[in-house]
């Protein structure tokens, strides 16, 4: 995986399997940004542990979380566990901070009742 991107996730590696869809911007063939977002079927939970937005771009950020929460919102709570410097576009984009710790807040998307 390209060093830049794995650097954008803390030089963490980014986790998949057969419980993840994965969101992924393009523009040209060229990757913008992805979002990984592990189903927890058993949990009723659709959790974003780590993603990708190139530039940390605001529109890019909105249309991913757009998309999950399109796709998840009506049958998952939707968390994150989102990297302290991208609360600001989580919180744009409808979610709320539960717990905060040094360099991640974990968050959820307010539900439509």
């Amino acid at each position: 995986m390209n060093e830049e991107v794995l650097r954008y996730n803390l030089n963490y590696p980014y986790k998949t399997s057969s419980d993840y869809l994965w969101f992924i911007a393009t523009d040209n063939g060229n990757t913008l940004g992805f979002m990984p977002v592990k189903r927890e079927k058993d949990k009723g939970k659709a959790k974003i542990n780590n993603y990708y937005v190139a530039d940390d771009n605001g529109p890019v950020f909105s249309a991913l979380l757009k998309e999950v929460i399109k796709t998840f919102s009506k049958d998952f709570e939707i968390e994150s566990i989102t990297q302290t410097r991208n609360i600001p576009d989580f919180e744009r984009n409808g979610f709320f901070t539960v717990l905060h710790w040094k360099k991640y807040a974990k968050m959820k998307a307010m539900r439509d009742e």
